[in-house]
């Protein structure tokens, strides 16, 4: 049956031991009878190209530990995004699978893998709700699906709201994140974002009835826009020559016959692609007529 044990006094002996303060403490070392090792907390004090001379640290005493990378060692970073052996670097911090490449005088392993609890910045998607924003420095505030709370950065970064681009400042708190993607700073709780998707209601693209007062018209004959303004908000409401143009009690009008300050109600569809434009109106009633 195999055999577990703790290196202790007997490792020490292996390598000189000094006093050495403010390290990393905690660290730990298992052998198994068949000389498979698995070392916790090994800090790198110089990198040689593949290969690292690490130490192992008790409070004031330390083992020295040489280690040995080869195609086949698998590294990645402290939550688990794939890394490569240039990312290790000087004082990084590493948890160590391996094996005694053969008899030595020296402790030497050959890793299979290497987990580098130093790299904590990962490529991460997540999703959420947002709680606030903060468009001077480019930020919201947001608590994931997982429920903990995080600070989404957007310089630069691609935002989209169904198909249509945004900024931050339109961006409003408890909007719906469906997608969050980039780089996460576990250690601060912080990522900067590539790419966001804000969830866009479906249902405000579907055909339905408008009112409200004109405010310009552009062009004397059809094709041509006119500019609505309901309670809250105007649309540029795109009117065509198939456009069915009639007063409040249904008869037929001339476009000529519509002005500015007109109350009118229509019917057609919010674009896609620009929420402040109105296409596919079949109906457009000038009630002022």
């Amino acid at each position: 049956m195999e055999r577990i044990f703790f290196v202790t006094i007997l490792l020490f002996l292996l390598s000189p031991v000094i006093t050495h303060g403010a390290v990393t403490n905690g660290g730990d070392i298992r052998i198994t009878s068949e000389g498979e090792v698995s070392i916790k907390k090994a800090k790198v004090f110089q990198v040689a190209g593949g290969n690292f001379y690490t130490r192992i640290y008790w409070d004031d005493v330390f083992l020295r530990v040489t280690v040995i990378t080869n195609k086949n060692t698998k590294i990645k970073k402290n939550y688990g995004e794939p890394a490569t052996v240039g990312e290790i670097k000087e004082g990084d911090i590493l948890d160590i699978e391996g094996a005694f490449p053969g008899s030595s005088d020296s402790f030497i392993i050959t890793a299979t893998s290497i987990r580098n609890i130093s790299l904590t910045k990962e490529k991460l998607t997540t999703s959420g709700t947002v709680l606030s924003v903060k468009e001077e420095s480019d930020e919201f505030i947001m608590k994931t699906k997982k429920g903990n709370t995080i600070t989404v950065t957007t310089s630069g970064t691609k935002i989209l709201r169904g198909i249509i681009p945004i900024s931050i400042g339109e961006i409003k708190a408890w909007e719906r994140v469906i997608s969050a993607e980039g780089v996460y700073d576990y250690a601060n709780d912080v990522l900067n974002a590539e790419d966001i998707q804000i969830y866009q209601d479906q249902s405000v693209f579907l055909p339905h009835n408008f009112k409200g007062k004109i405010k310009s018209i552009s062009g004397t004959s059809l094709p041509a826009q006119i500019v609505v303004g309901l309670t809250k908000k105007d649309y540029t409401v795109n009117i065509t020559n198939g456009t069915k143009l009639i007063n409040k009690t249904g008869s037929d009008v001339s476009f000529a016959r519509i002005l500015v300050g007109d109350i009118v109600r229509f019917y057609g569809a919010v674009r896609k692609t620009d929420l402040n434009q109105v296409d596919d109106v079949e109906i457009f009633r000038d009630l002022d007529l």
